[in-house]
């Protein structure tokens, strides 16, 4: 496995992750803790960079983190010496932006049902991400910020603290309120898979 992180040391942001995919009680997050533990901590220092996400309102987000001081430190370390990139799937009449992202950890082929990319989201306030999905199996852990969350029929709100699992090829859509969302999130399984809108499905959009 292959880490790629501007932060260098992620130790205590990997720690984090899996004390509390080990306190879920769900058996998919528990599977998840013992795979981020053999992830190497020490990443591939890369130059920091910003977006126009990040620009506007990476500070706000990481003023609300709810955790305890290591991890709240290793969370804002990492965010603020990513290199992130503005998001659009490359598709604007699907969705035209609103979000920046940034990859932490990422598998070096070949890729296997086991591989792990690891990495964190920004989302701008008042922003509906729409319905979308993918072949890879899809982790989130909420940081900050609050959001109206929908898995397929299902739909339910998220603030810090709280845990998602999207199945492979789940529908999924986030709409955020007066905050921005900061968040953690994993793929595991074919992180070469597809990435399509519910609104088109047959057109395959970019994964970065």
């Amino acid at each position: 496995m292959n880490n790629q992180s501007s932060s260098g040391d992620l130790t205590d942001l990997l720690a984090g992750l899996v004390e509390l995919s080990t306190e879920s009680s769900t058996n998919a997050f528990q599977e998840l803790a013992s795979q981020i533990q053999a992830v190497p901590a020490r990443g591939h220092d890369t130059a920091p960079a910003s977006c126009s996400t990040t620009d506007q309102c990476l500070a706000q987000a990481l003023s609300t983190v709810q955790a305890d001081e290591s991890f709240a430190h290793a969370i804002a370390t990492a965010a603020q010496n990513a290199s992130w990139q503005e998001a659009s799937r490359g598709v604007p009449e699907f969705f035209a932006g609103g979000y920046g992202y940034t990859t932490l950890v990422t598998e070096q082929p070949p890729v296997t049902s086991d591989s792990l990319r690891i990495g964190l989201l920004l989302q701008r306030p008042q922003i509906s991400y729409p319905g979308h999905a993918h072949d890879a199996e899809e982790f989130y852990f909420i940081l900050s910020g609050k959001a109206k969350w929908q898995v397929d029929e299902t739909s339910f709100e998220v603030s810090a603290g709280d845990l998602i699992h999207h199945l492979p090829g789940a529908i999924h859509a986030m709409q955020t309120t007066r905050q921005p969302l900061l968040a953690a999130w994993v793929w595991r399984g074919a992180l070469a898979g597809r990435f399509w809108y519910e609104s088109d499905p047959n057109t395959d959009c970019p994964r970065g």
